[in-house]
Formats: C-alpha cells, sequence, structure tokens
C-alpha cells in the first residue's frame, strides 16, 4: 500500500501533478486499481525542444532523488514514466545521462511508452484508445 499521499508530499516536499486512491471511480467504466502520487517532471509540446525539457526534468528529479529513494520499496513502486505520441513510424529520442543518473540515485526503474499515430490510420470500430497514467504507486 502506498503511504498517504500527505506523508509522500511531505517526504518530497513538493505537491503532486494529480493523486488517485484505490477505488476512486476515475471515468464511468474504471476504478482505480492502485493508489498513485503522480508528479510531472516535465511536459513537453510541439515546437518545443525535447533536450531541453529532459534537462529541466533531471535537475528536478536530481533534486528530489535523495527523498525518493527512501521509500520502502516493499510497501510502494516508484517510477520515472517517460511517455511520448510520435507523428512518424520512425525515430527515438535520447536520455541524457544526467537524468538516467537521477532516476539511479533515486533507485528508479525507467519506464518508455511511444505511441505512434500514423495520419493514414484508420481506427475500426472495434477498436479502443491507449490511455495510460504514471508515478509512484
Amino acid at each position: 500500500m502506498l503511504p498517504s499521499s500527505e506523508h509522500l508530499t511531505e517526504l518530497v516536499r513538493i505537491e503532486p501533478t494529480r493523486t488517485l486512491r484505490r477505488g476512486d471511480r476515475v471515468s464511468k467504466r474504471r476504478v482505480q486499481p492502485i493508489d498513485l502520487w503522480l508528479l510531472n517532471l516535465a511536459e513537453i509540446r510541439d515546437g518545443e525542444l525535447l533536450d531541453h525539457g529532459l534537462q529541466e526534468a533531471a535537475m528536478q528529479l536530481k533534486q528530489l532523488a535523495p527523498a525518493i529513494a527512501t521509500l520502502d520499496r516493499s510497501n510502494c513502486r516508484a517510477e520515472l514514466y517517460i511517455s511520448t505520441i510520435r507523428e512518424e513510424d520512425q525515430g527515438g529520442f535520447s536520455l541524457p545521462a544526467e537524468l538516467i543518473a537521477a532516476a539511479a540515485d533515486a533507485g528508479l526503474s525507467i519506464e518508455v511508452s511511444i505511441l505512434v499515430m500514423l495520419d493514414d490510420y484508420i481506427e475500426s470500430e472495434s477498436s479502443t484508445p491507449l490511455n495510460s497514467v504514471s508515478a509512484l504507486h
């Protein structure tokens, strides 16, 4: 079970972007299956420099790493989750060494999600949208 939201907020000394408790209704059909404390380190929009956003995330994570490293991992899972939506079928991005080092200092695994949406993609009636959420949980 995740420590209380208040405890995590006090520990890392920053307000979360979002919190959810197990059992919270998150949509008409979905009930939150796990406790979640989420902090967005960076949101990079079209036209913004990816490298700059990742460097900012690395600096913030470096400051938070000592506190995150103290979490009892028998009671929670902590990860660095990176999600991107791409509009081309090939390509990628690099993670700066500072971000990888800060994640290691915090004891975080790095999870990466890449959703590719091509212009010629035709959604069938039976398909469902892909949604994902990340954080300490």
